[in-house]
């Protein structure tokens, strides 16, 4: 059960006035690499890292950016397939991804009968 305190929205609670703003131009274009790769949006990735790149953000945090952002992506899906695994007694979440969409293979294995 949460607290009270927990469920405050954000808005509720005040910084200091003299509190710094910490989130700059680069560390939001880095949440935004982070997010595009969550979202499979590869036109904004595309656009965000040559930005990261020019504002002189290194290499390295524009990968953990995009690390993070596929593991908030993939997280999610490896818990659906261990729930499936066990809900109907398949084994999706021990097979590495596929190359390729499993009706895809059906429909090639149906036109060989």
């Amino acid at each position: 059960m949460q607290t009270e305190e927990k469920n405050q929205k954000v808005t509720e609670k005040q910084p200091p006035e003299d509190s710094p703003q910490i989130v700059d131009y680069r560390v939001t274009m880095l949440i935004a690499a982070g997010a595009a790769m969550a979202a499979n949006c590869e036109p904004c990735l595309n656009k965000v890292v040559p930005d990261l790149l020019e504002a002189g953000v290194a290499e390295a945090d524009i990968r953990r950016a995009v690390e993070i952002g596929q593991f908030v992506k993939d997280k999610p899906a490896a818990i659906m397939k261990e729930a499936a695994d066990i809900l109907t007694g398949t084994h999706l979440s021990d097979k590495p991804d596929s190359q390729g969409c499993p009706a895809e293979e059906m429909k090639s294995q149906e036109a060989t009968v």
